[in-house]
This record gives structure tokens, C-alpha cells and sequence, in this order.
């Protein structure tokens, strides 16, 4: 074991504290001193080190790996020797493990088949440098955030081999058995000699279970494990996943993979990532009349940078780092233009499929196909929001997109649309009347200068709204179809603060509600047509749009803060005319409009009382929600609720949310949710808590506790699964899977409970979860072993042949 602050690689690097240990060695946390960056630090364990020969081969298997430089695997920094030990420094890279991802149950198959087109690209440049992974699993995999979305990335790469015979030693490889038994070729199996094909059996195995959410053999011993690889057919994966039953190249490409013959296989890495690419293109595309997944001409595969996309164009001003889809070709924009704003990583929605015949694309990830609607769709965006994210803490982070929902969202329901996805900064919804559309814009539009005018500059929040009309296939979490390439397109060139909509939506708007003005082109995605670009017109001065939608207008009587700004602003126009002027006075009047901002925001109780929330203070929160100078409206009644909760004064804060009217109901903020989620999880039989969540919508209250039940394990984790469960709203949701990742749970009473659901489900794929609950309990301590013992055994009965 290595000690903190000691130093390796002749002083290079500083351990900072052990992150784990494994079969190898152990790994420790560590910084270069250097460049001051974390690094990760393997030390190999001294006992293989000692080994005959280790060290020369060690220095010449390390050599190799840090000569492998891709996306998709973890980068060596140094090796070498410290004393006795052998170490080996790689990129700390920060993220979660596809093993930690797969609690929840299978990835959606889109997501799964970017991921898996990276990994495979990793693949074949670590088999380029001639290097064999031996040991690919989940737990060997991470899953980072990057500017152009997810990125997986490969760990462990070729350690393995540091303990294998040496090809010119007198010792044989046969024999030898290496890796971890769910995920063995074959060759491994019964110790035969291993080439690049082994790693494309063991990514077979791996793909299986990112699409189904289970291993292709029971096992579970492995001894079991061994004996199924070597000699046993696997499940075929269309019983496994019948959601991707469709597919049925995907679904052989999987079982090519796994055939016991290394020559029926895919022979290379680059073989299987072109595989993969075309697999994601015909999932992105479908023709309803025939009825099975086809590739068009026009269509190229991923290159597995885009989380749920084909390949984005390259970065730069004005390009898009799409999470979700397509980066649209940059805009040309004609006079007068539209604002330009330089991309900050902003996340675009659905997918860049087109098809020809005037077909739509399907509905991927097991979702049902829906008939298409002609509809407006809308993109909503925050300025600056990957820079944002990097300079601010975790918790203003947090408390920005809690704003941000909690003005916007509600908005989108009060204008009779639909939120189909909310990732991060990004809104993507739909409207039947593009008039509610553009009302709803506006008002979003207006909520957020509302907002500006209480906080600092470096607080307030600026988004672009972007409206397109056509028709798509609308799915519970995704819409599909070439609308959705215009829009992203129109989300390149608008501007924040405005919103944006294409011909298609003036042509068909009620233009009596709100003055429009033309404000350039852009040219349709992969055509030779433009389409015409309209902004709503704003006032001149004051609210943007209040006077357009009915609500007072605070711009026909300036406040104290407007007439600071304006006095501002002409100051500085003033010094930019009279450039020797003292620059002090320029930030002296920045400073005076900061200021002035920040006393009205530091004045607002609510703002007070969340700020005390979020410091972990709640009875300081109360006594500031409870002072005269609080109004007794329906926000500040939520905001009571969430602190009652956070005092464990249930009763009250369910007594708070009955008394709301149906109008204080429609828009719970999220913390109020999860507060009754753990109520619900730590007391199904609260029925005051159940009564609370009953009262509120239950859209939105489903959706919340969806994206709860799909979370890490915890007690709202815990509530949300269950209430969705009892109360006969799980339709799409895997409970097993579910059920299985609370068996992960650090609470015994959950772990217990939910071993006793899984027996009530009957389901034979339990069964891996189960066993790895009764053998390695989180933190070591077993809950009810003969509850276990007994829930197993039924298990096992039932999946008897």
C-alpha cells in the first residue's frame, strides 16, 4: 500500500488516496506534480512484480500502451519503476462505469449502439499497436461527458497479458485462463492461445447485455460460466430483447459475435465498428410500408461521437456539439441577418435520419410506433451554457437549471404543449396550434427577463426559442423526422432573447396576436432551398412582450434598476465618444447596475429561503418564509412544503400541498417532489403522502418520478419506484431492472424489500442480481440471508427446464 503525499516515478508524481484494488494491483488517485492534474496511479502487486522476468516485460508491455492514442481508451502518461513497485500512471477520466449504468436495466438501443461504436473503435486501435485486451466488461469501461456528448472509454487495456507466458518462454499458454468469467471467449474458456478475435466474442457478450440488460448464459458459478462459453448456445438475443426484435441485422451482427468459431466472427475491431455504424443507421431509419429497418443512400454511419446522432460536423464558431443528434450543415444567413451566436455546446434533440418516399423514421429504443402529426416543434436553448457549466460550482449549477425549469417548464403545459424531452439546458416540445407556440415563447421570453431584473449580470439567463412546423413522429421521449433537422438548424443562427419560427409557422400563426419581423434565412438540411426567418417584434422598451401578452408591462414606468442601466448605458457611450475619460468611471457604472441588481435579488424572501435551503439551513429558511413581508401565494406555499420536509415535519408539509388550490398544484418544483417520494419510500402506508402526490398533476408527477425511479439507489429512488409500481403506473418501465439496481442499496430495509418484490415478479433474470446481493452485500452486510436463500431458490425452480 502506498502512503498519501508519497511520491513515485522519481518524484513526478504524488499519491493522493487509494481508489481500488482488482486482481492486478491497486490503483491510487494521484496528481502530477508537474502540471498539477489528476492522474490515475496502478501499482502492480509485488508478488507478480517478482516475477522472473516481469520487469523487462512489464517496461516493454507499458511501452506499448502508452504508444495508443484514441477518444475511446484511457491514455497512458508514465511507467516505470519506484522502488520495488511497478507502476503505471494513466488519465483520471471522471464519469460513470457502463457497469454502474446498467443497474437501471438495458441502455435504449440508440444510446447503446453509439457507445458500442466507440468502444469498438477503441478496440481496433489498441489491436492496431498488437495489444489483446483480455479483459472487456462493463466495470472496464467509463462513460464521460465530453463537448461532443458521451464518450466511452476502455480501461485495463493489455494488463493481462503482463501474466501471460511469453511467447518465446519454454512454458506453454495452454492452460492458461484469464479475465473474468462472464465475459470469457471460448479460447480463454479452456486456456487455448488468444488473438484479437477473443476481445470480439467478449464484446459480443458485453453488447448483449447494454441491449438486453442481461448475460447470454445463467452461469452462475465460474466454473458454470466456463463450461457455458466453451460449449453452450447462448439465449438468442431476439428472446433476451424482444423490443429489438425488428432489427434483425443488429440482432445478428450480436450473435456473429458470439459464435464459438473465431473464423464465423467478425475478423477485426474496424470490421465490427462499420458493422455497428450501419446497425445505428438502419435503427435511425424505417419505412412504415415495408415495415423493416432499411439504410438510405444519403445516410453514413456514426463515428459513435454523438450520444443518440449520426456524425456532427466539426466544431468551431457556429457548430453544434449535439448530444442528441445531428450537427445541421452552418447556416448562410441573408440580410438582415440573425444574430449569430457562438455555439457553446448546446444539447439538440431526436435524430438526423432522412428517408426518402416521403417516409418518416420509426420510433427507436422499444418505444410504440405512433401515426405522424403535423405539428410545431419548439427548441429552447440557454446562451453560453457549456461555459457556464465549467466556471460555476456544483451547486449553482444545480440552482441555474433548477431556475431554469421551474420558470419554463410550467409554461409549456400552460400553452397546451407537450415536453417531450428536458436534457440539461435544453427543452424540446410540441404544439398542435403554432400560435400557442409562439405565445408560449413569448412568455417563456418575458418570465426569464422578469427574472433577469432581480439578479446580478453573471446570474441571469438568457435562452433562445426556436419554432419549426411539419410533420414528425411525436414518441414518449423523442421526435422524429426532417422538421427536427430545421429547427436545430434554426437553433444555430438564432438569437437569445428572441424567438425565432421558420415561414412555415407564420404562414399558418394567428398574426393579429404579436407583430413579427423578417430577420434572414437559412438553408434547409441537405437541399438547395432556403427558408425564410421571422422574430417576434419587441417593445421598445421595458418587457419584451408583456404588452403583447396581456400582462402589465413594468417598461411603460422604468424602476429605480431600469433607469440605472439606462443611466449605464449612457455613460458608456459617452466614454467610447470621449476615450480619455477616467476607464475607472466605465467600471464604476458596471459596478452601480451589478450592485443594484444584487440588492434586489438579495431582498426577494424566496431567493432568501432557498439560498438558506440549499446551505442546508431550513430552520432559517422557515423563519425567512414565515416573516410579515412574505406574500402567502402559491410558490411561496411550495417553497414551505420543501422546507417543512426538510425539518421532518411531514404531516405539515403534506397539509401545505392539500390546502394549494388546483391552480398552486400545476407547477411542484422538483425538490417537492422528491421530498414526497421519500415520504412515500420510507412509509408506504403514509397515506397523506400518497394523498399529496395524488393532488398534484399527475403528468408531471409521473415524469419526475420516472426520471427518480431510473436513479441511483436511495430512498426517493426507493419511493418513486414503488408509488409508480403500487399505484398501476410502471408501463414502461423495467421493473426487474429496477428492482434489481435497489438490491444495491445501502439501506437493509429497501435492499430486503425489494429482494420481496422480485419474488412477487417471478422473473428468472433476477437472478444475477439476486446472487450478487446474497454474496457481495454492499458494504459487506448481508440483509435476511434465508429471505435471499429462499427468493433464489424459487428463482431457480422456476427457470428449471
Amino acid at each position: 500500500m502506498l502512503a498519501p503525499d508519497a511520491l513515485v516515478l522519481d518524484g513526478r508524481f504524488r499519491v493522493l488516496g487509494p481508489l481500488g484494488s482488482g486482481g492486478m494491483g491497486e490503483v491510487y488517485l494521484g496528481e502530477q506534480v508537474s502540471l498539477g492534474r489528476k492522474v490515475a496511479i496502478k501499482v502492480l502487486h509485488h508478488d507478480l512484480h517478482a516475477q522472473a522476468g516481469m520487469a523487462e516485460r512489464f517496461k516493454r508491455e507499458a511501452r506499448l500502451l502508452s504508444a495508443v492514442e484514441h477518444p475511446a481508451v484511457v491514455r497512458i502518461v508514465d511507467f516505470g519503476e519506484s522502488g520495488d513497485a511497478a507502476c503505471l500512471v494513466m488519465e483520471f477520466v471522471e464519469g460513470q462505469s457502463l457497469y454502474d449504468a446498467l443497474q437501471g436495466g438495458p441502455l435504449l438501443a440508440p444510446r447503446a449502439l453509439a457507445l458500442l461504436q466507440q468502444l469498438a473503435e477503441g478496440l481496433a486501435a489498441i489491436h492496431d499497436k498488437g495489444i489483446i485486451h483480455r479483459d472487456l466488461k462493463p466495470e472496464n469501461v467509463l462513460i464521460s461527458p465530453s463537448v461532443r456528448g458521451e464518450q466511452a472509454r476502455l480501461l485495463d487495456f493489455g494488463i493481462a497479458r503482463l501474466v501471460e507466458p511469453d511467447a518465446n518462454s519454454a512454458l506453454s499458454q495452454v492452460g492458461v485462463v484469464l479475465g473474468t468469467p462472464e465475459y470469457l471467449s471460448p479460447e480463454q474458456a479452456v486456456g487455448a492461445k488468444v488473438d484479437t478475435r477473443s476481445d470480439l466474442y467478449s464484446f459480443g457478450v458485453l453488447a448483449y447485455r447494454v441491449l438486453s440488460g442481461r448475460l447470454p448464459f445463467d452461469g452462475p458459478s465460474p466454473r458454470h460460466f466456463l463450461s457455458q462459453h466453451a460449449s453452450h448456445a447462448p439465449l438468442p438475443l431476439d428472446r433476451a430483447a424482444p423490443q429489438l426484435s425488428r432489427y434483425v441485422g443488429l440482432l445478428s451482427l450480436v450473435m456473429r459475435l458470439l459464435d464459438k468459431d473465431p473464423a464465423k466472427r467478425p475478423q477485426t475491431a474496424t470490421e465490427l465498428a462499420d458493422a455497428l455504424g450501419l446497425a445505428h443507421a438502419a435503427l435511425m431509419a424505417f419505412t412504415p410500408s415495408q415495415g423493416t429497418p432499411v439504410v438510405h443512400a444519403n445516410m453514413t454511419p456514426s463515428t459513435g461521437t454523438a450520444a443518440f446522432g449520426v456524425n456532427p460536423a466539426p466544431a468551431g464558431p457556429g457548430s453544434s456539439t449535439a448530444a442528441f443528434g445531428v450537427a445541421p450543415a452552418a447556416p448562410s444567413v441573408t440580410a438582415p441577418p440573425v444574430q449569430a451566436q457562438q455555439r457553446t455546446g448546446t444539447a439538440a434533440f431526436g435524430t438526423a435520419a432522412r428517408v426518402t418516399g416521403g417516409g418518416m423514421p420509426a420510433v427507436t429504443g422499444g418505444a410504440a410506433v405512433t401515426k405522424a402529426q403535423n405539428v410545431t416543434v419548439m427548441l429552447t436553448d440557454i446562451q453560453g451554457f457549456t461555459d457556464r457549466m465549467s466556471r460555476q460550482t456544483h451547486e449553482e449549477n444545480a440552482r441555474m437549471l433548477d431556475t431554469h425549469d421551474r420558470l419554463l417548464m410550467p409554461l409549456v403545459r400552460e400553452h397546451d404543449g407537450k415536453l417531450v424531452q428536458k436534457r440539461g439546458d435544453a427543452l424540446l416540445a410540441v404544439f398542435r396550434a403554432p400560435s400557442s407556440s409562439i405565445r408560449c415563447g413569448m412568455a417563456m421570453q418575458q418570465a426569464l427577463w422578469r427574472y433577469n431584473q432581480t439578479v446580478p449580470l453573471e446570474h441571469q439567463l438568457h435562452i433562445r426559442v426556436c419554432l419549426h412546423a411539419g410533420e414528425v413522429l411525436v414518441t414518449n421521449d423523442a421526435v422524429l423526422g426532417e422538421p427536427m433537422e430545421v429547427v436545430k438548424a434554426v437553433e444555430h443562427v438564432a438569437a437569445a432573447d428572441e424567438v425565432t419560427f421558420t415561414e412555415a409557422v407564420n404562414m399558418v400563426r394567428n398574426r393579429a396576436e404579436a407583430p413579427a419581423e423578417p430577420c434572414g434565412s437559412i438553408p434547409l438540411p441537405g437541399r438547395n432551398e432556403k427558408v425564410q426567418l421571422y422574430r417576434v417584434t419587441r417593445s421598445a422598451e421595458g418587457s419584451p412582450f408583456g404588452a403583447a401578452l396581456g400582462l402589465p408591462d413594468s417598461g411603460t414606468k422604468p424602476s429605480l434598476l431600469d433607469g440605472l442601466r439606462t443611466k449605464a448605458r449612457e455613460g458608456l457611450a459617452y466614454l467610447r465618444q470621449h476615450p480619455r475619460a477616467q476607464a475607472g468611471v466605465a467600471g464604476a457604472l458596471a459596478l452601480l447596475v451589478a450592485g443594484a441588481a444584487w440588492v434586489a435579488h438579495a431582498n426577494d424572501p424566496l431567493v432568501q429561503a432557498r439560498g438558506l435551503l440549499d446551505d442546508d439551513k431550513p430552520k432559517e429558511a422557515l423563519q425567512r418564509l414565515e416573516a410579515p413581508d412574505v406574500s402567502v401565494d402559491a410558490e411561496a406555499t411550495r417553497l414551505r412544503a420543501v422546507v417543512k420536509h426538510a425539518l421532518n415535519r411531514h404531516n405539515e408539509e403534506h397539509g401545505l400541498i392539500l390546502g394549494l388550490d388546483e391552480e398552486g398544484r400545476k407547477s411542484p418544483e422538483p425538490r417537492l417532489l422528491d421530498g414526497l417520494a421519500e415520504d412515500f419510500g420510507n412509509s408506504e402506508k403514509d397515506l397523506s403522502a400518497r394523498r399529496a402526490l395524488e393532488a398534484l398533476p399527475a403528468t408531471t408527477v409521473r415524469s419526475h418520478l420516472e426520471s427518480l425511479a431510473r436513479g441511483a439507489p436511495s430512498t426517493k429512488q426507493w419511493g418513486a419506484l414503488r408509488y409508480l409500481d403500487v399505484t398501476k403506473n410502471s408501463a414502461g418501465l423495467d421493473l426487474v431492472g429496477l428492482y434489481s439496481a435497489s438490491l444495491e442499496s445501502n439501506d437493509c430495509n429497501v435492499r430486503t424489500k425489494a429482494a420481496g418484490q422480485l419474488a412477487s415478479l417471478g422473473n428468472p433474470a433476477a437472478m444475477p442480481a439476486l446472487t450478487r446481493a446474497a454474496e457481495n452485500p454492499p458494504g459487506g452486510r448481508a440483509c435476511s440471508p434465508q429471505t435471499f436463500a429462499r427468493i433464489i431458490e424459487e428463482l431457480k425452480k422456476k427457470s428449471a427446464p
